[in-house]
């Protein structure tokens, strides 16, 4: 299942997949776990998830986003995406689906496993199984033939419980076409802007204006607390240049570090492509399965259909996984010698890709990569000695008092900031102003760290928070009056240009009266497009977009988009394109029913979490 995961993991179905798991739990709480279970993660009535177990899918599916996002994935990401709770609920979903499955009496015979292994193209040689190919396959992965068996078992029993859904998710053909002219109807809206910035004749504001709103908003005029600081930086690349490594260091660090110097994997890989223009889409997306098909029988088969299709273009060449699109790169990257992956989209192309060969890492000799051994290894004991000063110079200073005195042996010397409440004015890490922020001035504060870098610091001086008398901060005060009343009067002149407007043209006309800025988005469908101009800026906007109609043309909504006033009104229309519909209707069916299909498995979930014992340890979710 995991394999599945992470050699699909670029693809809309398995980002739906999580999403639909992720929802799924919104339900799903934290029961309380005793101290004795450490080592479970979970527990799913009587089914424990082993913390190894846990960590194994949690590793798997951090890869996964990592080889499809690249230098993308950051760790802000990784935090937002929450895999840690994500692979501990996709795997208390599997454990749910398996015991319905023992509860319904549905399993899965060693017959059943051996024919899909059997049919797995992967593990075909010119449309046929074999067996040492499968054995391959598997040692390249690193998995056993029995831990793949029974992934393929619960891969399959879980696919029988889902199936049960697939009747109850049946969509007529009449409602699904409904759906279809909803979902890509084109419009064209009257936009009117009013913006605030434009507004004339202001008046001035009063003294009594000014009072007033100071009062009613003095805390918004609270300067922070600020210090100054003398700052000690004990970094890497300080005492990187004191160390002289012996050959004997330079030789056990390239030994003991040997990933960090060899070649990058590159493949020999022969794509082929089939284009699509607008609205043939799905028939190319047919055409590439059909060709996957063929070509998956052998070299010999899929050489014929690169032969058709060439055009001139290059064949085979070796690439690495950087210069691979990452829908690409993901695929072909995971993908064993002799596999053909595909159809992947890459936008107006369906591409199927044949693996030739591939030329895994190799270490290079150490006297091609000698500068570079030393480079790292100086600063990875840079890294060392600076953390090490660092807190010898610390203990010193707090002894004594005199911080630049206990940093003086060590080559460093403080240095004096400016005011700061935040550190970015005197390039100071934030979280050693906010520590520096919890202190008196004269006092040296802990040893802070940004990234490999320690920082030593005395609080020099300090002011504390406070709000300013007016007098101080009277023009900033005028200036927020000001700018109310532009927005009160923009937001009129909008209500005053939309009072009596029945059709677009009667908006258009008060609008322009107004002096507001009027225009003509060009067609977009509204639930499936992006939105056009202006509009992107105004939020989630489709659903009041979807009640514009020949029949209630104005929308009585006023909307925002950053500080200017929106109303819109409808234009004119285009219908879905039914000829796209003929071509393509059974892929949209097979959506719209794989949609309902989830929903309707999330229903049953839900339903058997208030009857099943959900227990997740908060260990395994830190």
């Amino acid at each position: 299942m995991l394999d599945v995961l992470r050699r699909n993991a670029g693809s809309w179905a398995i980002k739906g997949i999580l999403t639909f798991i992720a929802l799924t739990f919104i339900w799903w709480g934290v029961g309380s776990y005793s101290e004795s279970s450490r080592d479970v993660a979970a527990t799913v009535g009587e089914e424990t998830i082993s913390m190894t177990e846990f960590a194994d899918a949690f590793a798997g599916l951090e890869k996964t986003y990592r080889e499809v996002y690249g230098t993308a994935f950051t760790p802000e990401m990784a935090k937002a995406l929450n895999l840690r709770r994500q692979a501990l609920e996709s795997l208390i979903r599997q454990k749910l689906m398996l015991a319905e499955a023992e509860t319904m009496g549905i399993a899965t015979s060693n017959e059943e496993v051996q024919q899909e292994i059997a049919a797995t193209p992967a593990f075909q040689v010119d449309g046929q199984f074999r067996e040492d190919r499968y054995q391959s396959i598997l040692t390249y992965n690193r998995v056993l033939p029995s831990e793949y068996e029974t992934a393929k078992r619960e891969e399959i029993t879980i696919r029988k419980v889902e199936g049960l859904f697939s009747a109850s998710a049946r969509v007529p053909e009449s409602e699904a076409h409904d759906l279809y002219n909803l979902t890509f109807r084109k419009i064209k809206l009257l936009v009117v802007a009013s913006d605030p910035a434009r507004v004339k004749n202001i008046p001035s504001p009063t003294e009594g204006d000014i009072a007033a709103k100071y009062e009613q908003t003095r805390e918004s005029y609270r300067i922070p607390a600020r210090v100054k600081l003398s700052v000690a930086r004990f970094s890497p690349e300080a005492f990187a240049r004191k160390v002289k490594p012996s050959e004997q260091e330079i030789l056990s660090f390239y030994e003991g570090n040997a990933d960090r110097f060899q070649t990058e994997e590159s493949r020999l890989v022969h794509p082929v492509t089939v284009s699509y223009a607008a609205g043939a889409k799905e028939a190319a997306r047919k055409k590439a399965e059909e060709m996957l098909a063929e070509a998956r029988k052998g070299k010999t088969q899929f050489e014929e259909i690169a032969k058709k299709l060439s055009r001139g273009k290059e064949g085979a060449t070796w690439v690495t996984r950087g210069e691979m699109r990452p829908e690409l790169a993901d695929a072909v990257f995971a993908a064993p010698v002799d596999d053909v992956v595909g159809p992947i989209d890459t936008g107006r192309e369906f591409t199927i890709v044949r693996v030739n060969q591939i030329k895994f890492p190799e270490i290079f000799p150490l006297e091609q990569v000698r500068e570079r051994v030393h480079a790292l290894l100086i600063l990875e004991r840079g890294k060392d000695t600076a953390v090490i000063r660092a807190y010898e110079a610390h203990g010193k200073a707090m002894e004594s008092q005199d911080l630049a005195g206990a940093c003086a042996p060590f080559g460093i010397t403080p240095r004096e900031t400016g005011w700061s409440d935040d550190g970015k004015e005197n390039d100071v890490p934030p979280a050693v102003v906010q520590e520096a922020l919890l202190l008196q001035p004269g006092d040296i504060g802990p040893v802070r760290a940004a990234g490999d870098t320690h920082y030593l610091f005395r609080v020099t001086a300090k002011e504390n928070s406070r709000i300013p008398p007016l007098s101080d901060v009277r023009n900033r005060v005028a200036a927020d009056v000001e700018q109310e009343k532009r927005i009160a009067s923009a937001r009129a002149e909008l209500d005053k240009a939309m009072t009596d407007a029945k059709t677009s043209s009667d908006l258009k006309r008060n609008a322009t009266r107004a002096g507001l800025t009027v225009t003509t988005t060009p067609y977009f469908p509204p639930l499936s497009g992006s939105l056009p101009g202006i509009l992107a800026a105004a939020g989630d906007i489709r659903r009041d977009l979807l009640d514009l109609s020949p029949k209630s043309p104005v929308s009585s909504k006023v909307f925002t988009a950053g500080t200017r006033f929106l109303s819109v009104a409808f234009v004119a229309e285009q219908p879905a394109d039914q000829k796209e519909w003929e071509t393509g209707k059974d892929a949209f069916l097979q959506g719209l029913m794989e949609r309902k299909r989830a929903g309707a498995i999330e229903a049953f979930l839900a339903e058997r979490m208030k009857q099943a014992k959900v227990e997740i340890n908060p260990e395994a979710l830190k």
